[in-house]
């Protein structure tokens, strides 16, 4: 009240000598302010949260349309760098055929080039240069100009020629003003040639990129957002800028680039116009205040709801007890099983972290335990079969529960036996073995029995007061290492579970990232005609060029590929360089009948598989998918009656792999009706000294000949097993006695000396 006595401090005597005025006057101000203090606090609040809310909208807004023009611009950024890296794949191409041939002439040199030269790519124009002078280029017409070009003496273009020459990389420059005139993106691939063990500096070969092509087809010409692109980071200067305005870099944009092995161009990005023209700030504001008032009004109201307040109190404290009793109920389900009646997951994770110790040296038992046969049962007995199994088990384990054990079900068919103990390693053994014997014993259901069975993994406290939040981790590491030596096991966790399961994460980011950065390469071995030990075709290896442990094999990686889920991603990664080293084979006029690449289950149900397929352009008979074995047919079955005649139908050929080494029936086999058959290589081994082996392997040769199949023997170690194959009718061979998996350049070679060798006996 000090502020309205303010304005009276100069005659206080007033205020003394009339209380009664005073006393009359400040009762209906408090009375006044009393009344309508929640409206006044709720509208000062909501002034307040009015003008928060307009500057957070604000920000938002500007953060949302940053965010469209950052996704808007790293589309862009991604198939801008995805261009320029395909054609430079084909200008690496193209160098490749002139290191194979370099004593070729302009008509050679016109013809690799055309069959490289892709219809749907922003090249317009190759141009190679033996001794750094231009010699040869394509198309010949409108681009004689550029022949002759020198390009040590040329001072626009020396620089980057030199720079592509003495860093033996590729190097792209440009915008470039073309000899031929106009202007280009230009990249540069120096070229060397073996002379021995040495390599010979040849020359550059150069493809020239349209600039304008090249833009629209990176999405820079239709699109909303001002954008500007330069070769340096921060430019200062007009001409750094290639694409644009250098004043963009300063209207705070976002930021993206193209990082290349020949460069990085940085991208920057504003909506035309500016920022803030998405911004809806007054609509907000308007309904903000709406809001606010329908908020403050109902307060005002509240002085007359004061009585009304006390009959809901009266029935609030009726309904106490209830809500009580309701919320203890509702604890005991969320910690409980409701089927089973055991403590549940979220019960286990508070014991962990919450439950006193029952004693100062006690150590925590974790016993993580998984059904064997529960899935079979539930499948033939159904969910009521299921979940008299999951009750009788439950039970069970109850029984074996001490006062300090606690049972409890965690989902599904697995369940956590959690026990005390001062001597935590004979107690773990006993409780174990105690489980899987108990679990083992035939459970009733409907009348029959059924036997289950469990698998147990093991972990306990090491010492006290540990760290306990990885014990279940322990545990279900343990598990995993029980249920992997087969059903009714017991597993203890050691320290090596845990670094295998390390590695096994490690190398699972590790092939993340080298499908990523391309560090799978493609192997090829040949099969050789049985009569003529001509090469019939190639199949397809994946090899892993690890940076650090150098080339894998795929016993390697090939797990960690299907439990990725990228096994689908690898196939489609080596069925394109397959593909690819097929056309550069058939431009260098080598003799490769086919190339067969293996197919994986999760590739052959892909739902795009068909569709990618088609658009390969691939003659018929070239390509061939080889399938293993030991994929379940009867499991894909409705998947495989689908795919397998589509593929077949593109002029794609069918190959069992590994065949002998399965569970599929040869009916279900031959249903498909494969082009090939391939033997396994532990069948074929023992054909030298074992009879029965042989006859079994000229078992099935007849089958294959009775249904019009080739058969391939694979493992073909010695010329003595080439032979017998010879002799028992097998069609094509494969194996270490013949060629062993090579790279293509490796190919490529090893054709060229078999040619010579036919040509010498010839």
């Amino acid at each position: 009240m000090t502020v309205q006595a303010c304005p009276y401090t100069g005659n206080l005597m007033t205020f003394r000598r009339k209380p009664k005025i005073l006393r009359g006057f400040a009762s209906p101000a408090a009375s006044y302010i009393s009344a309508f203090a929640p409206a006044i606090f709720a509208a000062t609040i909501a002034v307040v949260v009015v003008y928060v809310a307009t500057n957070w909208r604000l920000e938002q807004s500007l953060a949302d349309e940053r965010s469209v023009a950052a996704g808007e611009l790293a589309t862009i950024s991604s198939r801008l760098q995805t261009n320029l890296n395909s054609n430079v794949k084909l200008l690496q191409g193209l160098s490749a055929g002139i290191a194979v041939n370099p004593a070729m002439d302009q008509n050679a040199f016109s013809k690799l080039a055309a069959e490289i030269l892709q219809p749907d790519s922003q090249l317009q124009s190759f141009a190679a240069a033996p001794g750094m002078v231009v010699k040869w280029v394509y198309p010949e017409k409108e681009n004689e100009k550029a022949i002759g070009l020198d390009y040590r003496t040329n001072e626009k273009q020396r620089g980057s020629a030199m720079l592509a020459r003495n860093t033996h990389n590729i190097v792209l420059a440009g915008p470039v003003d073309l000899a031929q005139g106009g202007t280009a993106f230009v990249a540069r691939c120096p070229v060397y040639i073996k002379d021995g063990t040495s390599q010979i500096f040849w020359g550059l070969v150069s493809g020239v990129i349209d600039i304008p092509r090249l833009y629209q087809d990176s999405g820079l010409g239709s699109t909303d957002l001002e954008i500007a692109i330069s070769d340096v980071p921060e430019p200062r200067l007009a001409k750094q800028v290639f694409f644009g305005d250098l004043e963009s870099f300063s209207k705070n944009p976002v930021v993206a680039s193209v990082d290349m092995a020949y460069g990085r161009w940085t991208l920057v990005a504003v909506p035309k116009g500016g920022w803030g023209q998405n911004s809806d700030i007054a609509t907000f504001e308007l309904y903000a205040c709406l809001l606010s008032l329908c908020v403050v009004a109902p307060i005002v109201w509240v002085g007359f709801l004061t009585k009304s307040r006390q009959k809901t109190i009266e029935k609030l404290r009726l309904h106490k007890k209830k809500l009580v009793r309701a919320r203890q109920r509702l604890e005991y389900l969320s910690l409980h099983d409701a089927l089973t009646g055991l403590p549940n997951r979220r019960f286990i994770d508070r014991m962990i972290s919450l439950s006193p110790r029952p004693g100062p040296e006690s150590y925590l038992i974790l016993l993580h335990i998984d059904l064997d046969r529960f899935k079979e049962i539930n499948d033939t007995k159904g969910h009521a079969g299921g979940d008299t199994v999951l009750q009788a088990a439950a039970s069970r384990l109850v029984k074996l529960a001490g006062p300090n054990d606690v049972a409890a079900r965690i989902g599904g068919d697995e369940f956590i036996f959690a026990s005390w103990s001062a001597h935590p390693v004979p107690k773990a053994t006993e409780l174990a073995q105690q489980i899987v014997d108990t679990l083992k014993q035939p459970i009733f259901v409907d009348g029959s029995e059924c036997v289950v069975g469990a698998s147990v993994g093991v972990a306990w406290e090491t010492e006290p007061a540990q760290d306990l939040s990885h014990l279940r981790l322990n545990a279900d590491l343990a598990l995993y290492e029980a249920k992997k030596t087969g059903r009714g096991r017991t597993a203890i966790f050691t320290e090596g579970l845990r670094s295998a399961a390390i590695h096994t994460k490690e190398l699972a980011d590790e092939f993340n990232h080298a499908l990523d950065r391309d560090e799978l390469v493609a192997f090829f071995q040949p099969q050789f005609h049985a009569d003529t030990l001509d090469i019939a075709g190639v199949e397809t290896l994946a090899r892993w060029d690890h940076p650090q442990k150098g080339l894998l094999t795929p016993d390697n990686f090939l797990t960690v590929a299907e439990n990725l889920g990228r096994s689908g991603d690898m196939d489609r990664l080596i069925l394109q360089k397959a593909l690819f080293e097929l056309t550069r084979w058939d431009s260098l006029g080598m003799r490769i009948p086919r190339v067969s690449v293996n197919i994986s289950t999760r590739r052959l149900a892909h739902a795009n598989l068909l569709a990618e397929l088609s658009e390969l352009h691939v003659a018929k008979g070239r390509l061939c998918f080889e399938l293993l074995e030991t994929i379940s047919f009867d499991d894909l079955q409705p998947v495989l009656n689908e795919v397998i005649p589509a593929v077949k139908e593109l002029g794609i050929e069918i190959e069992i792999d590994d065949f002998g080494t399965g569970h599929a029936s040869i009916v279900s086999l031959l249903r498909f009706e494969p082009r090939r058959l391939k033997i396994d290589r532990e069948i074929i081994n023992p054909i030298i000294t074992s009879p029965s082996q042989r006859r079994l392997v000229s078992s099935i040769i007849e089958i294959g000949r009775s249904q019009n199949i080739d058969i391939v023997a694979e493992g073909v170690e010695t010329m003595e097993h080439a032979k017998i194959l010879k002799e028992l009718g097998c069609h094509l061979l494969q194996g270490y006695a013949l060629a062993r998996p090579m790279s293509s350049k490796q190919l490529i070679e090893f054709c060229r000396t078999k040619h010579k060798d036919l040509k010498m006996a010839g």
